[in-house]
């Protein structure tokens, strides 16, 4: 793989981690700011990280979208990037990455 797909592959992933991260928090904070208390799968409730204010949430709820979609942009591409693999470069990406390839037994 040239060395620039490998620092793409790179970016994505931690990109990836970090929006997988920031959107919950930030929901959370969105919550906070506008008055609504966030369950836990019903389980328990999350203290408010901030106090009531509806021009913070507005602008919070806007960030919360902006990293959702770029979420989707890089799942997107990630996508996309392992069908690449798979059908244009035949490098057997995909087969190195599926959970089959490790249980199947050798003769």
């Amino acid at each position: 793989m040239p060395v620039w797909q490998e620092r793409a592959m790179q970016l994505t992933h931690f990109a990836l981690y970090l929006l997988m991260m920031v959107i919950p928090l930030v929901g959370w904070l969105m919550s906070s700011a506008k008055g609504y208390t966030v369950n836990y799968f019903g389980l328990f409730e999350l203290p408010d990280l901030l106090s009531k204010d509806k021009a913070l949430g507005h602008q919070l709820k806007d960030l919360h979208e902006y990293l959702a979609d770029i979420l989707v942009a890089l799942v997107c591409l990630h996508v996309l990037a392992a069908l690449k693999h798979q059908f244009i470069d035949k490098d057997g990406l995909l087969s190195r990455m599926s959970f089959c390839s490790c249980s199947k037994k050798k003769d």
